[in-house]
């Protein structure tokens, strides 16, 4: 059956977390899409928990992949076996709000011009306790023009399948930030940018989360952003905010979390939350 929209997921050892962001998709407004999912060589009860809902739902479908490959191998798969022309990404342990899909897609019909739309996030904890609201620019020139700070909130993003695929879609061989360097291609090819100004998913962080960011991943995201900038002709501030990733990994996990509240302060991508809503 031929659907408008794919919801695409990549999974590694999803529990305890993936029945959560399951449903939420799952009881989304919007009920006319398929959810493809793509088991990253997961050795829990991941595959029996997505094989058990891909039973009770037919709009879900499930690939495997033999072992693990990392997110941006299996993102690249789901957006080549995608079978509809829009796809919305989400991820294994966030949580998507009920109106999320039937928001964004209300927005591409009045925005045919748009390629890639995303939004806002709440963050929350490992027990679902709200911590605040991430934001991120809305309008595309400013999401353009801020390209190196990764101004997409990642696991809200719904794009024109074909549009990436041109762009020469994720990097299989990036296991992680493998949409930053997307961005800086799709920015160097054209595609034109939004989000709405309020929350689609509910953001998890926690302590693993920070524990999962160190020094070796930083490092490699700094040179990727140094490389994107040079592609899209950044200036020296750009190169600066793109080594920031690296200073915060140097930090014990216990200081990071100040350096973000402080970082956070002065970040060009927060945006006024007076527009929630809007």
């Amino acid at each position: 059956m031929a659907h408008k929209l794919t919801v695409l997921m990549a999974v590694h050892n999803g529990l305890p977390e993936l029945p959560a962001a399951l449903e939420s998709i799952r009881g989304q407004t919007v009920t006319d899409f398929e959810l493809l999912i793509v088991d990253d060589g997961s050795d829990d009860e991941t595959a029996e928990l997505l094989a058990e809902h891909a039973r009770a739902d037919a709009r879900v479908r499930v690939l495997a992949n033999p072992a693990n490959r990392g997110l941006g191998f299996s993102l690249r798969l789901g957006v080549q076996e995608a079978r509809s022309p829009w796809i919305a990404r989400m991820d294994a342990d966030d949580i998507a709000l009920p109106s999320r899909l039937e928001r964004q897609l209300e927005y591409l019909d009045s925005h045919p011009e748009v390629d890639v739309l995303g939004g806002w996030a709440e963050e929350i904890d490992g027990q679902g306790r709200v911590l605040g609201l991430r934001t991120v620019p809305t309008a595309h020139e400013r999401i353009r023009e801020l390209i190196w700070t990764c101004p997409f909130i990642h696991p809200t993003v719904l794009f024109r399948r074909q549009a990436i695929l041109d762009a020469g879609s994720y990097d299989p061989d990036i296991r992680r930030r493998q949409d930053y360097e997307l961005w800086f291609r799709c920015a160097k090819a054209g595609l034109r940018f939004a989000n709405l100004p309020l929350p689609l998913i509910r953001y998890r962080l926690t302590e693993e989360h920070y524990a999962r960011n160190d020094w070796r991943l930083a490092w490699s995201q700094m040179l990727m952003g140094w490389r994107g900038c040079r592609s899209v002709g950044a200036g020296p501030v750009a190169y600066l905010g793109a080594s920031v990733p690296v200073i915060r990994a140097l930090l014990p996990t216990s200081l990071r979390h100040g350096l973000r509240r402080v970082l956070r302060a002065v970040d060009p991508r927060q945006q006024p939350t007076n527009r929630l809503g809007a």
